[in-house]
């Protein structure tokens, strides 16, 4: 037996305690000179090791904070989690039950006697600094003689308007503070740019798979609705996409770029680029609903389709819902060509937007506050991600498939073809738990065999039982 080095040794027992899990799923490693003091290795030894275990998937390194225990390689290797992972199955299958009638009784189900929930894409009331947003409301309150109390204006606060505008610089191309208007919510902004972009007759293209109030929106309009799946791990046909744009005369793409409601998956910069250089070229507008991109797991926020508007084809809606205070419905538009139309139909449909919310959202932000939160949200999110996807390899039949979300709440989970995720989400409820079946995120009775699973709440002993029951109950599901 040829001799091992230093480096390969340290990986070695290394890898061996992250199997048996004597060093867990997101647990921190010792520093670089920490672990030269405890072994007696020169840096560069540790470095290698580090790098080894890091490229067979088993650590990740985050920005400025150290190496961290991963999902490890060979329990990637065995859910296929490499370049073939999850190719989406698009073939229609017969509905269970009519897709609205699922999503009211998932909402009726929320009211009710649930002891854990699993299927918000918000984020958890413990993930959030609720006495820093109170003492923020109480002092918007206080200020400025009692402004508050009366009408906004329409297009939304100044104040709010450059702070959006501020933050946005690091990714953004500059906009003014009239390239803006505040909304009430991020869907208020997706419903006004279809209906200020649309009219009867006319054609969109959306993602196979979409969060499912933004599929309530498009059905509600007398428009032609055609899907292309976008938000896969197949890569993006640019060709087949620009020949799909002129057969089907589209006039408005809805797209999510980043960490996409219900896949977790993101457009590469690549991508992004190509779809709005084809739109630009076919005078198509695209609508970007973009609320998760703060919850990024990488070293940068990572860019939006409107980073690559020269034209004014993308009108760019985001919010605070996702990422602070969703109670306060504050949301954003930059609305691409149509900005003072956009503004007149905001006035007709809801005149201003909550004027106290908007202040308490400015305090926030004006103290500093914001980055600081979204940091430690992100780190939450991240170690709340690993936690669960260990729990779900560990617990749920060999036979599932999931991405490894890089951002946002959420795992979209892939089951045998055979499955039928709305049974098995009535199942669960018995539990009373909570899951989202993913035949509501269609409009075309695909995804019958996918659930979604979030992952906003702090991982406790109590999220792990349930993880397990919930994978109990999929082995004798798939078993009968």
């Amino acid at each position: 037996m040829s001799k091992q080095f230093k480096y390969e040794q340290i990986v070695h027992s290394i890898e061996e305690k992250i199997y048996q899990k004597i060093i867990v799923v997101g647990e921190k490693l010792p520093s670089i000179r920490a672990a030269c003091n405890e072994l007696s290795v020169s840096p560069s030894t540790i470095f290698k090791a580090y790098y080894e275990l890091e490229t067979r998937g088993l650590i990740e390194a985050r920005n400025k904070s150290g190496y961290y225990v991963s999902l490890n390689g060979a329990q990637q290797k065995k859910l296929n989690q490499k370049d073939e992972q999850i190719k989406q199955n698009l073939k229609p299958l017969a509905k269970a039950k009519n897709v609205d009638e699922m999503i009211q009784e998932l909402e009726q189900s929320k009211l009710g006697d649930i002891e854990v929930d699993f299927s918000s894409g918000s984020p958890s009331i413990d993930m959030l600094p609720i006495q820093k947003i109170n003492k923020s409301i109480r002092s918007s309150t206080l200020t400025e003689n009692n402004k508050h109390i009366l009408y906004e204006d329409p297009h939304g606060s100044i104040e709010l308007r450059k702070l959006i505008l501020s933050k946005m610089l690091t990714t953004e191309k500059m906009y003014h503070v009239e390239d803006l208007v505040i909304t009430a919510g991020c869907l208020e902004a997706v419903n006004i740019c279809l209906n200020i972009l649309l009219k009867t007759g006319d054609s969109i293209l959306t993602d196979t798979s979409n969060y499912y109030y933004l599929l309530s929106l498009v059905k509600n309009l007398d428009i032609k609705v055609h899907i292309y799946p976008f938000n896969t791990n197949v890569k993006f046909d640019e060709n087949e996409f620009e020949k799909v744009l002129k057969k089907k005369r589209i006039k408005v793409c809805l797209l999510t770029s980043n960490f996409h409601n219900p896949t977790g998956l993101s457009f590469s910069n690549e991508t992004k680029k190509k779809i709005v250089t084809i739109a630009t070229k076919n005078k198509v507008s695209i609508i970007e609903d973009d609320v998760y991109s703060d919850l990024y797991f990488g070293k940068r926020k990572p860019f939006s389709l409107k980073h690559f508007d020269t034209e004014g084809i993308v009108y760019y809606c985001s919010s605070f819902s996702k990422t602070l205070v969703p109670g306060f419905r504050i949301g954003y538009c930059i609305p691409g060509s149509k900005t003072e139309e956009f503004a007149k139909y905001k006035r007709l449909i809801s005149f201003t937007t909550n004027s106290i919310s908007q202040a308490a959202i400015v305090h926030f932000m004006k103290t500093s506050r914001y980055d600081f939160h979204l940091k430690s949200l992100r780190k939450k999110l991240h170690l709340n991600m690993l936690k669960y996807g260990d729990a779900l390899i560990q617990y749920f039949p060999s036979s599932v498939k999931f991405n490894i979300p890089k951002g946002g709440y959420v795992f979209w989970i892939e089951f045998p073809i055979h499955f039928d995720s709305y049974l098995f989400y009535r199942k669960v409820l018995e539990e009373r738990i909570l899951l989202t079946p993913g035949e509501i995120f269609s409009t075309n009775g695909f995804y019958k065999n996918f659930i979604r699973i979030s992952y906003s709440e702090p991982y406790t002993e109590k999220i792990e039982k349930a993880l397990k029951r919930i994978g109990e109950l999929a082995h004798f599901m798939l078993n009968q």
